[in-house]
């Protein structure tokens, strides 16, 4: 008897391990689901910027900004951004970035970072080791988080007392619904070069309401702002697919194991049955 009351307890735990899976899944579902329908805005918002950037910069060849272009030959004061998830229960999309930072810090371990930490699992991971590295850390509490938090990291960049000589980001690229890859992104140096030779657009006349440099400033913060939020929003879109995907096998495990033990709990509850009939009946 006790063995069947220990297989009952253990098909309760199972349905109720299931019943958290799948509400997990529908969530996430949802949630990413939410986030897709901003995700056309967002990319012709900065595509938008990208194509101004390039006509401005191109009527203006000889723009520089001292803050956004340092000398990559002087990497003194370095910024690192690491993007993971809010929550767990995502299956390797944590594990996989953390082996991917881990690698290139053993590949730049002469430099001296400081950190920018955004979501919970990487702040956690990063206070492990650089505590006293960490300047700013950031919550993804809701979905639309990474609008202020682009903003934030962007004037903290921009208004720092000793300029950036770069600045660094991990996080996880969204490339489809199953596949997300941890990524290293560059802000700083800022290089305007590369944005112009992916668009061939003739140079046009421009009447300047204000000096052509200033307006190259400012719209290069725009851009800088619109790149953390496009990785940002990029990085929330594959914890919640990744959170799915991982919830999903959950449950199909669940539902698996749940037959397999009902069935296995139904063949000795009728072992027993038969076993009390048969001691019953040779009584006689």
């Amino acid at each position: 008897m006790s063995k069947l009351i220990q297989m009952r307890n253990r098909i309760q735990t199972i349905e109720t391990i299931r019943k958290v899976t799948d509400a997990m899944r529908i969530i996430s579902m949802s949630s990413h689901s939410r986030l897709k329908n901003k995700q056309e805005a967002l990319s012709n918002y900065l595509q938008t910027l990208v194509t101004l950037l390039t006509k401005v910069q191109q009527a203006t060849p000889s723009w520089h900004n001292e803050r956004l272009m340092p000398s990559a030959d002087n990497d003194t004061n370095p910024l690192l951004i690491l993007i993971g998830s809010q929550k767990g229960l995502c299956g390797s999309f944590n594990t996989f970035l953390w082996k991917f930072f881990e690698k290139y810090m053993s590949e730049e371990s002469s430099k001296n970072y400081t950190y920018i930490c955004i979501g919970k699992k990487s702040i956690d991971y990063l206070n492990a080791q650089y505590t006293d590295k960490i300047i700013k850390t950031f919550s993804l509490t809701k979905s639309d988080a990474f609008l202020t938090i682009a903003t934030e990291i962007t004037t903290l960049i921009m208004n720092a007392p000793v300029a950036y000589t770069s600045v660094t980001i991990f996080s996880n690229s969204f490339k489809s619904f199953f596949i997300q890859k941890p990524t290293i992104s560059h802000l700083i140096p800022f290089n305007p070069k590369k944005i112009v030779s992916f668009l061939e657009s003739p140079i046009e006349g421009y009447l300047w309401d204000e000096e052509p440099h200033t307006i190259l400033d400012k719209l290069a913060i725009h851009y800088i702002e619109a790149q953390l939020q496009h990785i940002i929003f990029q990085s929330l879109l594959s914890e919640h697919a990744a959170r799915f995907i991982s919830m999903d096998n959950s449950t199909r495990n669940a539902n698996s194991l749940l037959e397999t033990t009902k069935l296995t709990y139904n063949k000795l509850r009728q072992t027993k049955i038969t076993t009390e009939i048969t001691e019953l009946s040779g009584s006689f």
